[in-house]
């Protein structure tokens, strides 16, 4: 079995970002050594909190997690309208271009769908 999840935050909520960290790293922990896709995609507002100063107090943890596999993905729409630069995103990070496209897919593909 593959697991396969997409942790999704759309709020600047460093509470729900700290918990699907968590939810992540004890999920990495309790699959150990089995096949695994794990994202955690940002959009709405909650892009600040992987770009400029938001990301710092999340930053060791972000690298961590993406020595492992998890992949850090920002919608490109999202860093528009909230004027974020997409220069400052975290360096683990990537941008997709719409958000809610990708949730759809992901799901669509098998994907689990956790809001923290």
């Amino acid at each position: 079995m593959v697991y396969k999840v997409v942790f999704h935050l759309n709020l600047p909520d460093e509470v729900a970002f700290n918990q699907g960290l968590n939810n992540i790293t004890n999920l990495l922990k309790s699959i150990s050594g089995q096949e695994q896709e794990i994202i955690m995609l940002f959009n709405g507002p909650a892009v600040s909190l992987v770009a400029g100063a938001g990301v710092l107090p999340f930053h060791e943890r972000i690298k961590e997690l993406h020595a492992q596999g998890v992949r850090f993905q920002a919608c490109r729409n999202a860093l528009q309208k909230f004027e974020v630069d997409p220069d400052t995103l975290v360096a683990e990070g990537e941008i997709i271009p719409a958000g809610i496209p990708a949730l759809i897919e992901l799901q669509n593909n098998g994907f689990a769908y956790i809001k923290p």
